[in-house]
């Protein structure tokens, strides 16, 4: 093990290829030498500010290359950073700011309102401000046990918590994955949400290994024909990413291996995958953030037999040790289903600003030095005969969608702040084969019911990936014998819809209106809805072009991304067949939609 910080392994990369390309963005690049002087000014106006180790700076800065020199400037100053996306509502934006306290928060652009008491710098003033501080590597020793970063979770009861990562647990990860993922060297994309832990493989260890880190919309920006070898030989994604990614050009897949975590992985996904992409070893990659992005793995070369059903997710990483363990904190028995603890060198600090929380899910280790802690995490699993790690699902119900993790408590809590809410319930369903979406099940005060109204909630205080696909007014939740909530008898949302007709539209555009209408769960879709806009992402744009197709209406991925209106959409199709017959929908239309329980 190197012992050393992100900061240090990178400074070591840059003495050793500093005119090789680190970053390249749509529209720059830059070399290792030219990204570490650009974040060494960043470093040292940060430093000269006062802020320094275990001090927070928010990051809530659009992919770019730009998004790296200011990350590699907060580590460099000796601060951890806390990822925000801009894009979440306002308000959770604040509620983040609130409970972290950072001494900055870096923008793209100033908000319209300032997130008192917060300070707040775009990045482009603050490089501005550092072009006249000194492009040498800042000289302070960055500890193991500063804070790297800080990312938050949902939380069950309505309240996000903040996992503390430390340059120590943040190290062993890396020298991991730079060993045994030696595809980084070559580079991969930065495609996904900072603020999901996913994206720290890609990042630092693309940085730490001399690789190029591509920064790219998987969708919207087409592969470089002018650069033969834009392939990247590493990427890692969700399970829920390997159906989209398998619609893109070749030119995005990985030639070497491609990680795979954050979700279950089946047997029959990587089957798919090995079919169009042949020659990639597959690893599954297990991990929550409070062990540090991947804590257990399980490798299938090419040549290795793919498992029936569930992939196993393996074995533990370096200086990690894995437990299985009854209620008693007693070993359980080979193929017995225990809850996972996880123990070692890549835990998590804790909590931010939340004691209580921490002392109650990272624990004494009773089977390692004294002083040790171990990670409860809450996950079911049994050890295979042959000492691979099953994971079987969940001891509470917090659940992962589309590689996020979110516990539907937080989902309820926020629900329930609606004026017009007694009780709110959200599971997650999958009534459309390979669709999981987040239904909402509510007792409202009164006899109205206005899902229009709930979405509209949803959308103030939650990111689009934990806001409902449906919403369902009930008179009343199903109970079980002992007077819980029985999830498993809420009824599924109806296909049918009770219609307050808006503008009507051609066989096409009411078609793609119902479509939408489906995948959004959002009442009253019109013909110029931004599918985005309203909710939609990349899953869900994939399962809106397989839908259309069946229905008659020959749409790619790369169409709903560009047009993303049922109106855009329609003319398109218009252009490309005006004497074909417009598809009728068998899903009903859409309007101002009041859903019903069954």
């Amino acid at each position: 093990m190197s012992g050393k910080s992100v900061v240090a392994l990178f400074e070591d990369q840059v003495e050793r290829t500093p005119h090789q390309v680190a970053v390249r963005d749509a529209t720059s690049e830059l070399s290792y030498a030219a990204l570490n002087h650009r974040a060494n000014r960043f470093a040292h106006h940060l430093i000269g500010a006062g802020i320094g180790p275990e001090s927070l700076v928010a990051v809530t800065v659009v992919p770019s290359a730009r998004l790296v020199v200011a990350l590699l400037g907060v580590l460099k100053s000796g601060a951890a950073y806390i990822p925000i996306d801009a894009d979440h509502p306002r308000a959770r934006i604040a509620a983040l700011l609130s409970e972290a306290e950072p001494s900055l928060v870096l923008t793209d652009v100033r908000p319209p309102e300032p997130y008192h008491p917060v300070p707040v710098s775009t990045v482009s003033e603050l490089t501005s401000a550092a072009a006249a501080q000194p492009h040498t590597n800042p000289r302070h020793r960055i500890r193991p046990e500063n804070a790297a970063y800080v990312i938050f979770t949902s939380g069950s009861t309505g309240r996000p918590k903040g996992v503390i990562v430390e340059h120590r647990a943040l190290s062993l990860y890396l020298d991991y994955a730079r060993t045994m993922y030696p595809g980084v060297s070559d580079g991969t994309f930065l495609h996904s949400s900072l603020s999901f832990d996913l994206t720290v493989t890609s990042l630092f260890g693309t940085l730490v290994a001399g690789g190029l880190l591509r920064v790219r919309d998987l969708i919207r920006q087409a592969p470089d024909p002018s650069r033969p070898a834009e392939r990247p030989a590493f990427l890692k994604a969700t399970p829920s990413h390997l159906p989209l990614l398998l619609r893109l050009p070749a030119a995005y897949a990985p030639t070497d291996q491609l990680v795979v975590g954050g979700e279950q992985l089946t047997g029959a996904l990587v089957d798919h995958w090995r079919k169009a992409r042949p020659g990639v070893t597959v690893i599954n990659e297990y991990g929550p953030t409070e062990a540090t992005v991947g804590c257990c793995v399980y490798r299938l070369e090419p040549e290795d037999p793919v498992p029936a059903g569930n992939v196993p997710i393996g074995r533990a990483t370096w200086e990690t040790r894995l437990h299985v363990l009854d209620d008693r904190l007693t070993p359980v028995p080979y193929g017995r289903t225990g809850e996972l603890y996880i123990a070692g060198g890549q835990l998590a600090r804790g909590y931010l600003a939340n004691p209580g929380l921490t002392a109650e899910r990272f624990v004494a280790d009773p089977f390692g030095p004294p002083g040790t802690r171990m990670y409860r995490t809450g996950d079911l699993a049994r050890w295979s005969p042959d000492g691979e790690l099953e994971f079987l699902g969940r001891v509470d119900d917090q659940v992962k969608v589309r590689g996020h993790r979110i516990e539907l408590g937080e989902i309820e809590a926020v629900l329930g702040r609606h004026p017009d809410v007694t009780q709110a319930v959200v599971v997650v369903r999958e009534d459309e084969p390979g669709l999981e979406q987040l239904v909402a099940y509510v007792l409202v005060d009164g006899e109205a019911c206005a899902p229009e109204a709930l979405h509209s909630h949803a959308c103030r205080f939650l990111p689009d990936y934990m806001r409902p696909s449906a919403y369902m007014c009930l008179p009343a939740l199903p109970l079980t014998a002992n007077g819980k909530v029985d999830r498993r008898a809420l009824p599924p949302p109806p296909d049918d819809t009770t219609v307050v007709p808006d503008e009507p539209g051609s066989g096409r555009e009411e078609t793609l209106r119902a479509i939408f209408g489906k995948l959004l769960g959002k009442p009253g879709v019109s013909l110029d809805d931004d599918f985005f806009a309203s909710g939609g992402n990349s899953v869900a744009a994939a399962a809106l072009a397989d839908l259309a197709r069946r229905r008659g209406l020959l749409l790619s991925l790369r169409d709903v991304f560009e047009r993303r209106t049922p109106r855009t959409l329609a003319a398109l199709l218009e252009s490309r067949d005006p004497a074909g017959p417009p598809a009728s929908s068998t899903m009903g239309h859409t309007g101002v939609v009041r859903r019903h329980p069954q």
